[in-house]
């Protein structure tokens, strides 16, 4: 009570006379409750007398901390209390997942490269069409149904857990027809591929254990590795085309090609094609029976092979094996000539394959 009663006369010091501050010091001496009560009426008395009174201000700081807390004033925390049901939570940068604006045309298709093997697609309406595309299963296919439709969107999610959310809009003549979403920072071991590829594309193929990036890899490794076969292709009209090597890795078959013209003429490839065929029917003009496609070509932009010179080729085919009645033909072709050449392959040298 004294520190109470100290700390008010101090505060109102301001306000009284010396003599009267000086009176009130002197009362401190006293400590039954009685008298203090009557020292405090006393001083409220002498304050509302005063007519600077009423305009006296009490710094919380200053006063007991029981008198600051109960100043109706001051807000305390309160603990414990419940949100209420309607209330919102404030969306943040970091949980918006922006979206990729794109334009469609119902003649046009337009391709979209994802990192990771795509796992579902969803539409925002009919207006617009997509797939996957054939072999690859991280290329999706995308295209309008309808001319003239209204914004709509669609997303994607891939294996490795990525999000992607497209905002498309419809438009006779897009600028924009191919869209690769699988470079990223850390995509290092892509950029080496491209380097060594030459056409910047990287696809994850279905029913493999691999991408394109670790086949563009092992091809460039298969063409430095010596010849390992022997006997297997042909000589005629002075070219020469032998298989020079089978290796297997990740579920991947890789043939090793090469081309070699003896001849002074250049010699255009127009094609290389495989088919498996019976044995009896396995000639130059070639009942095709069943072709065979490669997943990847390494090497494929180079179509002419000069004269006296030679070119190797690596063909990446997904796992396969055929009947000990059959074999694999492999045919080629000059644009614009007539040098067409053949030679198979047997099941035993496919069985054969050396492990890379």
């Amino acid at each position: 009570m004294k520190t109470t009663l100290l700390a008010m006369i101090l505060t109102l010091g301001h306000y009284l006379s010396m003599a009267q501050v000086a009176g009130l010091l002197k009362n401190q001496t006293l400590s039954k409750p009685e008298t203090q009560r009557v020292r405090l009426d006393s001083i409220r008395k002498r304050v509302t007398e005063n007519p600077r009174a009423s305009t006296i201000k009490i710094s919380p700081v200053e006063l007991p901390v029981s008198t600051t807390l109960n100043s109706p004033t001051h807000e305390t925390p309160s603990i414990g209390v419940p949100i209420p049901a309607n209330a919102s939570i404030p969306i943040q940068d970091r949980n918006v997942i922006r979206s990729y604006y794109l334009d469609l045309a119902y003649n046009k298709t337009t391709c979209i490269l994802f990192k990771s093997p795509i796992r579902s697609v969803d539409l925002g309406s009919k207006d617009i069409i997509a797939d996957k595309a054939t072999v690859v299963d991280n290329v999706l296919r995308v295209k309008a149904s309808r001319i003239g439709f209204n914004e709509t969107n669609f997303s994607v999610m891939t294996a490795d857990g990525q999000f992607y959310s497209f905002v498309v809009n419809y438009n006779e003549y897009p600028t924009l027809l191919a869209l690769d979403l699988s470079v990223s920072e850390e995509g290092m071991v892509q950029q080496k591929a491209r380097s060594i590829n030459q056409k910047g594309i990287v696809v994850s193929f279905a029913g493999v254990n691999t991408s394109q990036q670790e086949i563009v890899q092992n091809c460039a490794q298969i063409l430095k590795l010596r010849r390992k076969l022997k006997r297997v292709g042909v000589n005629k009209y002075h070219m020469q085309a032998k298989l020079r090597g089978l290796y297997y890795k990740d579920n991947i078959l890789y043939y090793k090609i090469g081309i070699k013209n003896h001849s002074n003429l250049n010699y255009d490839l127009d094609y290389l094609r495989f088919f498996v065929v019976d044995k009896t029917i396995a000639k130059e003009t070639s009942h095709q029976e069943l072709e065979v496609s490669p997943l990847y070509v390494y090497n494929q932009p180079l179509v002419k092979i000069s004269g006296r010179q030679i070119v190797e080729k690596v063909y990446a085919f997904q796992k396969f094996t055929i009947p000990d009645d059959k074999v694999l033909h492999v045919i080629l072709g000059e644009k614009n000539g007539g040098r067409t050449i053949s030679f198979t392959i047997t099941n035993k040298n496919i069985l054969d394959a050396d492990s890379l």
